[in-house]
């Protein structure tokens, strides 16, 4: 893959989350995919199993979500990227969060294999 190729995957992978469009989303990770919350020591383990409850769990939880003003390091060399970036949240109950996160993503033929998460604040995503 080039440059921006992972940088087109990354944010389309966002657009497809922040539209709660739940199987666009994944199909953006292999079956065997792993799903690192590093800041809350948790890995959610297999699209369709592990990473699919995590997210069925968020998009239950949020009436709004916004990914905005991304910064990309991409290593197509290594199959990888890392993005910075900000989230509106906004929940079913009224309330308003902005969070700041850094994700790693490896690839493997041309899928998300394996992510680190690290999210400014309470996690939000997972148990």
């Amino acid at each position: 893959m080039k440059r921006d190729e992972y940088i087109a995957a990354v944010e389309g992978y966002f657009e497809a989350l922040d539209a709660g469009r739940l199987d666009g989303v994944l199909t953006y990770f292999a079956a065997d995919a792993e799903f690192t919350i590093q800041t809350a020591f948790i890995t959610c383990r297999g699209r369709d199993l592990g990473i699919r409850g995590m997210f069925v769990q968020f998009l239950a939880d949020y009436r709004n979500i916004s990914h905005t003003d991304f910064e990309h390091i991409v290593d197509p060399a290594g199959q990888s990227i890392s993005s910075r970036f900000r989230v509106e949240l906004d929940n079913k109950t009224g309330g308003h969060e902005t969070k700041h996160s850094v994700n790693h993503w490896y690839f493997e033929n041309g899928k998300f294999k394996r992510v680190y998460v690290w999210i400014g604040g309470d996690n939000v995503l997972g148990e």
